[in-house]
């Protein structure tokens, strides 16, 4: 089988999609596949002879242009096979004020939420909160903010990222994430962050978080999260694989979003979900080809 897989771009998470690309492709050369690299930065038209002639196409991309329908869009055009969602769905989870929405009038908890702009009375926003990219991922430009003297920093962090900017109210809780693979869920992980947030720096770097799988959660929340997620996943249009983040607080759990093109290296958290229900990170890759085709 000839796998093209995708990786860097031209967003902010250009690093970790190089990270997760070399992963892929350790993966498929493990499984006996032909795989090629298909590294570039916003030139991804040019890429169409290379790709055009693979049985499938890897989107090992994270971020903007490859996670929010772009390339899934132009790769449609030529019918050529991809793995994760397709562009409609991409575009509605990487809009999070847009996915938010859907979940919400799905009568799915959702911490309350709005954009920015500048018809906002700052002084009605409620503290602690959370400002972020509306359209961004691994936790570039997000914020907690304790009080109204932190908002204006936080808030043009964010707009380095995304002309959009949601500001969030804050929930304490724990913080848990959802693996779906072929329709199914993968055992639920916590995420104990080292942060009052599961940020950047606790995200990508060793030691600053621990991730407990499965999460301790009692069996009948635990099958209503699993349920509830897939639900979630269904509305939003996904398909394939994917993650939900949820924020639990006191046995209800409110939706924060869907990353429809999670890392996938050995120490992410669907590999590590996945590998508390028995496959291993080759076994999880080969799967996601296998679904997709």
């Amino acid at each position: 089988m000839k796998v093209s897989v995708l990786m860097g771009g031209a967003s902010a998470e250009r690093e970790v999609s190089i990270k997760t690309g070399s992963a892929v492709i350790k993966a498929c050369k493990k499984l006996g596949y032909t795989a090629t690299p298909i590294e570039f930065y916003d030139d991804y038209k040019s890429l169409l002879t290379e790709i055009k002639f693979s049985d499938i196409v890897f989107n090992a991309l994270h971020g903007t242009t490859g996670e929010d329908g772009t390339i899934q869009s132009w790769l449609e055009k030529y019918n050529i096979s991809y793995t994760g969602s397709n562009s409609d769905a991409s575009r509605t989870c990487m809009n999070k004020d847009q996915s938010k929405k859907i979940v919400r009038e799905n009568n799915f908890l959702t911490p309350d939420w709005f954009l920015m702009d500048k018809n906002i009375e700052l002084g009605k926003i409620k503290y602690p909160c959370i400002v972020k990219p509306n359209a961004q991922g691994s936790t570039f430009g997000l914020s907690m903010v304790e009080n109204k003297d932190a908002l204006e920093r936080a808030i043009s962090l964010a707009s380095e990222y995304d002309r959009d900017v949601l500001i969030e109210n804050y929930i304490k809780g724990r913080e848990i994430t959802v693996g779906i693979l072929d329709m199914e869920p993968l055992p639920i992980v916590e995420i104990v962050p080292k942060h009052q947030i599961y940020d950047y720096e606790c995200k990508y770097n060793p030691g600053m978080s621990k991730y407990l799988c499965p999460a301790n959660i009692d069996k009948s929340l635990t099958n209503k999260i699993k349920r509830d997620s897939i639900e979630i996943f269904k509305i939003l249009g996904c398909s394939g694989y994917g993650r939900l983040d949820f924020i639990l607080d006191d046995g209800e759990y409110h939706f924060l979003e869907l990353n429809t093109l999670p890392g996938m290296t050995s120490t992410s958290l669907l590999p590590i979900a996945a590998k508390n229900s028995g496959l291993s990170f080759t076994q999880l890759i080969s799967k996601i080809i296998e679904v997709s085709i």
